[in-house]
């Protein structure tokens, strides 16, 4: 079953007993590291539709009702966050300003294995690479990560616009990808874990943590789901509309992890 926010549920939560409390949804992991002593975050960047602080040296982020739902999020019932000024966690809550946030549905961003029929799929692979060197001004060797070589993270990772650099969404779609495809580890993946943190955004680098786990926004994991089946462009369309350029670099990703229908034939 998809859940509004775009995940599968793992379990629907009991209905809140705290009074005043606001209901919002989380992955288990995420809905634990509420729990704890009572400790402000930080707030290291904000927007109109998310808020990201700093816990303890992770990031968490603070989602309005209709922001894309990352993996490291707390969705909440608000259209936005822009005007939030601190953000207080413990005690089995996320406190917002004076508002108190309490998961009450536990939700899945992991992608499932791939379909028996994803041999099929149809991504359009070359006209991604074309739009994505276009907005990163540079011919990438995506050869590279066809063939697992982490000199890819070199030539991709901290590099191109936004707070999830283009680059890094190259790299999150694949490696997100990649694990539905049932590979674990590799070279690659190796690589992003033991440099993300200091070659790109807090941000990127923590969403790239979860992409090496297999979880991603609903909108790839959506896709990589439907590949080989009826819909999988209307998935692709989907993605696409994901950020400024994050969609393109995530399809794109998603399309460099896995051999070509031919080749996959042969």
């Amino acid at each position: 079953m998809v859940e509004p926010f775009g995940f599968r549920s793992q379990a629907a939560g009991r209905p809140d007993r705290h009074r005043g409390a606001h209901p919002s949804a989380a992955t288990p992991e995420i809905a634990a590291r509420l729990h704890g002593p009572r400790r402000a975050a930080p707030i290291v960047h904000r927007g109109p539709h998310a808020v990201y602080v700093d816990d303890r040296g992770t990031r968490l982020a603070v989602l309005g009702r209709d922001a894309v739902a990352v993996p490291c999020g707390v969705q909440t019932p608000w259209p936005d966050v822009a005007g939030v000024r601190s953000v207080i966690l413990g005690g089995g809550r996320c406190s917002v300003d004076d508002r108190d946030l309490r998961v009450q549905r536990y939700l899945d961003a992991r992608v499932r294995p791939l379909s028996i029929r994803w041999q099929e799929h149809a991504l359009p692979t070359a006209s991604l690479a074309t739009e994505v060197d276009a907005l990163l001004r540079a011919a990438v060797p995506y050869a590279a990560l066809q063939e697992d070589d982490p000199a890819a993270v070199d030539a991709l990772l901290g590099r191109g616009p936004g707070l999830t650099p283009l680059g890094d969404d190259v790299l999150a779609g694949w490696l997100v990808t990649r694990h539905a495809a049932g590979y674990r580890g590799g070279r690659v993946a190796q690589a992003v874990l033991a440099v993300a943190s200091v070659r790109t955004t807090t941000v990127s680098s923590t969403l790239l943590l979860h992409a090496a786990r297999g979880e991603g926004v609903p909108q790839l994991c959506a896709l990589v789901e439907s590949l080989g089946r009826p819909g999988d462009a209307d998935r692709l369309a989907d993605l696409r509309v994901v950020g400024h350029t994050s969609g393109a670099g995530l399809a794109l990703g998603a399309a460099l992890a896995l051999p070509s229908p031919s080749a996959a034939a042969a």
